[in-house]
């Protein structure tokens, strides 16, 4: 028996084919990005917010899972519901801090009968959606694993878990390199098995709009808003 283990008891293999992807959002009009838009010099946060939103949504949306957002402020969801092109469950987040907010939102999904829940952030317009597919069914392989999707800041874009586990969202340096990292330490610390998704990256600089910008490999998202935000807004980025 693990220590320090918390929330509903581990999920029968029945409970296992009942996927879920949760996508960690915020209402465009309230914010966020902030540095991001500084540096691009533009008026028109909420329109970048929005496309970057709609783009992970396009992303998410072949996946034969349920899905859910994870909405905040209160009074996002009318907002975000106007955007959402496919049926899903609203919920809103929970907590003070990110790992908070994910540990609360991943609680939720599992205490409604899901036994493999993928929680995203909104901005990853490029995202593979291969890479959210191979997060919930690696989830099959071992009862006591987690699954991250490593992201190029030192954080993480994907993390898939079938139960909660104390301090594994706890005492981590959210919005710093050390995210990963340390997270990886605490599964270790915790005797998970930790398994590894393929390196991506979120938009954070003005130097990931530029590779939003550039034409896509096969097979890879065309992240088709915020291209054309980019465009209508004659921004140029380096």
């Amino acid at each position: 028996m693990l220590a320090g283990l918390a929330g509903p008891p581990l999920p029968s293999p029945d409970r296992l084919v009942r996927p879920i992807v949760g996508i960690m959002a915020r209402a465009p009009s309230s914010g966020g990005k902030s540095r991001l838009i500084r540096q691009l010099g533009t008026r028109d946060g909420t329109g970048l917010r929005t496309a970057l939103l709609r783009d992970t949504f396009a992303a998410v949306a072949p996946i034969e899972a349920r899905k859910a957002v994870l909405y905040t402020p209160l009074d996002g969801e009318t907002e975000i519901g106007r955007m959402t092109p496919f049926e899903t469950m609203f919920l809103v987040q929970r907590g003070a801090t990110l790992g908070e907010r994910m540990r609360n939102g991943a609680s939720d999904l599992l205490a409604r009968g899901f036994g493999r829940v993928v929680l995203v952030g909104a901005d990853l317009p490029t995202l593979p959606t291969a890479y959210i597919v191979d997060g919930l069914e690696r989830l099959t392989r071992q009862r006591e694993s987690l699954v991250l999707g490593p992201a190029e800041d030192g954080g993480y874009y994907l993390i898939g878990l079938t139960r909660i586990y104390d301090g594994l969202f706890d005492g981590i340096p959210w919005g710093t390199a050390d995210v990963l990292r340390r997270t990886q330490e605490a599964a270790a610390a915790l005797g998970l098995s930790v398994e590894l998704l393929p390196t991506w990256y979120d938009v954070d600089h003005p130097s990931d709009l530029q590779r939003v910008r550039q034409p896509p490999a096969e097979g890879y998202p065309v992240a088709h808003h915020t291209r054309a935000w980019l465009e209508a807004n004659a921004i140029k980025v380096r």
